[in-house]
């Protein structure tokens, strides 16, 4: 079996030798292949005929197993060129540029629970190898600014108290902060609910520089702006696969969830109008502040049953079935599977009568006031009632009983996978994502609620988040890696008057100035100053150099694919 891989057309294709190119029914389902390619053994590729590596593939020869060990494959026998070792699952693949025959690439498969388009990287591999990728910068993939969107949801900071208007105003010469408006989140990436634009400078002096929306820029020339993570994505148009905010929280936000893939499709399917786009939105959120809150994930059982206890309020509201139940399976120690339970309170908790409701809240809202000044008033008890006064009669007041409290530090994230509950209370943070905007809501929002689709798509896993402080690349470097392979974050500072090479990845990056002046240098190809609030992007498989001016340190985040 012989796979060989080039770019064409700036789409990568491969070509199989023999009749048959599909996935051994044996694999363990994973995010690269469908069911129906695992299971039902479909064909990926037939006969001759080529396939375009948008998802991962799998080889399977007439032979179940080629051999025993991973060598290098003998070039002139056609069955030698692939040698799969089921343990740990490395294949060995040949593969060309230009229709011609140079080397080898490996790849890992299943063990490390995802094939990674063997042909695309093996091909991605050889290239890095050839042609030195890392190191060109042209003219055509070197550095550019970005102007980002900045979104007034009503929830954000206002005026020149949110870090996203002074971001905005830092970096964009013809922007004014309107004193009275709120400032939530500001945008870098491709998504058309707020679309980054790339500044092109003009050939001519006396020409003004030209805006291309970032989705258009890239797809010029996919391949060499995007990388084979970014050509190979399960997107159907060549995109980012990441999303990058900030986000200046005043007022909490929405009891929230987003969906996995297969149910974002869905929603996107039957409510286009409020689901804009197909795709699922794991997040990390990394606190710029010390006054990070957030709420994310279902307490521990023990928990919600004490809160039962201690809150009349809401035992009366999620009724006598529930709370019961939910003391049963804290005294029975019921750890490991709480979902019926958690599930029973929550949508007790959802559909309870709305004058029953508003008469608990009111009961609780008074009690809380009154016991404002002993000492038995707590944290949590002044949550509650921030909550009310932000929000007067909404359901969601209730929240901070049944959901984690968390408090963050400068520096400290944490992930926020598909399907988990969770809203944001206050503070200045990062948030990178997968490119998506599906919210679903159930409380603490004037906007649309989607109580239903909610209590059914919640995990429903008592589950603590882990905070992470991420991990110490050197000592300019911090990695924020969570568990998917949409995103990744990079913190990096560079001390005053130091230099430091933002290195070459297999993916686009989006870099913003949190802080501090200085230049990204890319030979003599590109050179680009910077203060706090410039925004640029970053073409694939090319590196730079940047130097903070002597004043102060120079603070700058970088948001790309989880390559790591």
């Amino acid at each position: 079996l012989i796979i060989t891989a080039w770019r064409k057309n700036n789409t990568l294709r491969a070509n199989t030798s023999n009749m048959e190119f599909m996935a051994p029914v044996d694999f363990k389902e994973d995010d690269s292949f469908t069911n129906d390619d695992v299971y039902n053994k479909r064909s990926l590729v037939d006969g001759h005929n080529w396939m375009e590596l948008s998802e991962g593939i799998a080889i399977t020869p007439t032979r179940l197993s080629i051999s025993n060990a991973v060598r290098k494959p003998l070039k002139e026998v056609d069955n030698d060129h692939i040698h799969w070792n089921s343990m740990p699952n490395i294949l060995r693949m040949p593969c060309s540029i230009d229709d011609e025959f140079d080397d080898y690439g490996i790849v890992t498969t299943v063990d490390l629970s995802m094939i990674r388009n063997a042909a695309a990287n093996a091909l991605d591999a050889l290239i890095h190898k050839k042609k030195n990728a890392a190191s060109t910068v042209t003219k055509e993939n070197c550095l550019r600014y970005l102007e980002c969107k900045a979104q007034n949801y009503a929830w954000g900071k206002i005026g020149s108290d949110a870090l996203v208007a002074r971001l905005k105003k830092d970096g964009c010469d013809n922007f004014t902060i309107d004193e009275e408006k709120p400032y939530a989140e500001l945008w870098l990436g491709t998504h058309p609910n707020g679309m980054s634009t790339i500044i092109v400078p003009s050939k001519e002096s006396d020409q003004v520089n030209s805006k291309i929306p970032l989705v258009d820029y890239v797809q010029t020339n996919p391949y060499l702006h995007l990388g084979v993570e970014g050509v190979t994505s399960p997107s159907q148009d060549y995109d980012l696969t990441f999303l990058f905010k900030v986000l200046s929280i005043k007022k909490v936000l929405s009891i929230q969830a987003h969906p996995d893939k297969l149910l974002a499709a869905q929603l996107h399917t039957d409510h286009p109008e409020i689901y804009k786009d197909p795709n699922h939105k794991p997040e990390m959120a990394v606190a710029l502040t010390d006054d990070f809150e957030a709420m994310s994930g279902f307490r521990p059982i023990h928990e919600i049953a004490q809160h039962l206890r201690e809150y009349p309020e809401l035992s009366i509201v999620v009724g006598t079935t529930a709370r019961n139940q939910i003391s049963e399976a804290a005294k029975a120690h019921l750890h490991h599977q709480p979902k019926a339970v958690l599930q029973r309170i929550f949508v007790a908790y959802m559909d309870a009568d709305h004058s029953l409701m508003q008469c608990q809240l009111e009961n609780l809202n008074k009690r809380l006031l009154e016991k404002k000044e002993s000492e038995n008033f707590t944290d949590l008890d002044e949550l509650i009632i921030k909550l009310a006064n932000q929000f007067p009669g909404d359901s969601g007041i209730f929240a901070p009983l049944l959901f984690n409290h968390m408090k963050l530090k400068t520096g400290e994230a944490f992930y926020i996978g598909a399907n988990e509950p969770h809203a944001y209370i206050q503070g200045d943070i990062l948030e990178c994502m997968a490119c998506s905007d599906n919210v679903v809501r159930a409380g603490l929002t004037p906007k649309v609620k989607d109580v239903e689709t909610l209590v059914k798509m919640l995990t429903y896993k008592c589950t603590i988040p882990e905070i992470t402080r991420g991990q110490q690349v050197n000592d300019h470097c911090r990695l924020y890696i969570p568990p998917v392979r949409d995103f990744a974050i990079e913190m990096i500072e560079v001390p005053s008057g130091g230099s430091y090479e933002v290195k070459h990845v297999r993916s686009p990056s989006l870099l913003l100035v949190l802080n501090g002046s200085g230049t990204f240098l890319q030979g003599n190809v590109q050179s680009l100053t910077v203060n706090a609030g410039k925004t640029l992007f970053m073409s694939a498989n090319t590196n730079a150099i940047v130097t903070a001016n002597n004043e102060s340190n120079l603070k700058v985040v970088r948001a790309l694919t989880n390559v790591f």
